[in-house]
């Protein structure tokens, strides 16, 4: 492997002359640095909106579930209330000159994920009886 290795340099080094070998080498090392960055800019833009529309579609999601666990009798109306302030507090800007940052919309991004899930575990859940007579205290307790 070594001497394939040294046949392979002799090769390059012949093709590109010993003289500007270190010249060549810096500029491929430029080149697939300037490649990396133009990729990940072009990803940045991308996954900002990719990242906002899933805010707001999972955003949508939360309240059709918490609206869903109310109904049943879960909590959720004031869970919805305070998820939906949240993330109104961090994703609008109805003046501002720039837009939000991404990092506020990942953290609104997660806030929904989060009561999402929430309210999924809610509704998977007995729904609430409240004609039902409550169990004695404590629980498991001899009548008296």
């Amino acid at each position: 492997m070594i001497w394939v290795g040294g046949l392979v340099l002799a090769v390059v080094l012949y093709l590109v002359g010993p003289d500007r070998f270190l010249d060549a080498c810096l500029n491929l090392y430029n080149a697939i640095d300037a490649a990396l960055r133009g990729l990940v800019a072009m990803l940045g833009a991308q996954t900002y909106s990719v990242v906002r529309a899933l805010a707001i579609a999972i955003y949508v999601v939360f309240v059709v579930l918490a609206v869903l666990a109310s109904q049943r009798g879960h909590r959720g109306f004031a869970a919805l209330l305070i998820v939906s302030a949240v993330f109104l507090i961090m994703v609008w800007r109805p003046y501002g000159a720039y837009p939000v940052p991404i990092g506020r919309w990942l953290a609104a991004l997660a806030l929904v994920v989060i009561g999402a899930v929430v309210m999924t575990q809610r509704l998977t859940l007995r729904p609430f009886n409240r004609d039902r007579p409550l169990p004695p205290y404590p629980p498991g307790g001899r009548p008296q």
